[in-house]
């Protein structure tokens, strides 16, 4: 699971800052939003989305299934 930490800038515009650490995975993304720190954190799931899809290479992948075919048969 990521860690989402907002930062207010202003009174319209908040820092939102996805990191990865938890998993092992050395990635972090930051991005202003527009509005307040609720702003902020309703948007975080699909930042993080994005981050997981455009830097997939990152993220370990699961180990692929391999059947035997002999055992298919039986």
């Amino acid at each position: 699971m990521s860690k989402y930490v907002t930062e207010v800038i202003d009174e319209r515009h908040c820092k939102l800052t996805v990191s990865f650490a938890d998993e092992n995975v050395d990635l972090t993304g930051e991005t202003v939003v527009a509005g307040g720190e609720a702003e902020a954190l309703a948007y975080a799931p699909f930042f993080e989305a994005d981050l997981r899809r455009n830097f997939a290479d990152k993220f370990p992948q699961p180990e692929p299934i391999i059947i035997n075919p002999e055992m298919e048969s039986m």
